[in-house]
């Protein structure tokens, strides 16, 4: 009996342990489904596979976010929500401009601008400084801009002399 008693009680309680592994095992691996409590990483939080938030998402610091199926980004509890961001330089082709005159003139080569976007421009060391932007509205694939030329200086052409690129932000 003291034979059966040394040889079944290791075999049981290495039975026991493997059945505990395999059921502590079991629930950490069910934590990958479902967590319910807080996660904090002093390092990379990374999902190899799709992640959903089923609630706000607060992110510090220098953040890249990046996806091909977001539908909208709002900065800030009462910022404005946007479905589209574009930035970049257009070209204004050079035309005569009368002094102390406003003149509406395309900027073109704003790829994927549209009628819907708000536009935000701003002139490069191209310009003369007698030229004041007067204002900026989107159009397919341009900005159109108003530009008063004050007077306040001259040009050979009188008017905007070659080239002249502004950058602009465009959000939709």
């Amino acid at each position: 009996m003291t034979f059966i008693k040394s040889t079944i009680r290791p075999i049981v309680f290495s039975v026991l342990s493997v059945l505990g592994g395999i059921t502590l095992g079991a629930t950490l691996v069910g934590a990958v489904t479902t967590i319910s409590t807080n996660i904090t990483t002093a390092g990379t939080f990374n999902a190899d596979d799709a992640a959903t938030f089923g609630s706000t998402v607060a992110v510090t610091g220098a953040t890249t976010l990046a996806s091909t199926t977001a539908t909208g980004l709002k900065v800030g509890q009462t910022g404005t929500r946007h479905t589209g961001i574009l930035s970049g330089y257009c070209t204004i082709a050079a035309g005569g401009h009368t002094a102390s005159t406003t003149k509406q003139f395309t900027c073109a080569s704003a790829t994927g601008v549209t009628t819907s976007y708000k536009v935000f421009v701003q002139a490069t060391s191209s310009m003369p400084s007698m030229f004041v932007i007067q204002s900026a509205t989107s159009s397919t694939d341009a900005i159109e801009v108003r530009i008063l030329n004050t007077g306040l200086g001259t040009t050979t052409a009188g008017g905007l002399e070659g080239p002249t690129s502004l950058n602009y932000w465009a959000a939709l």
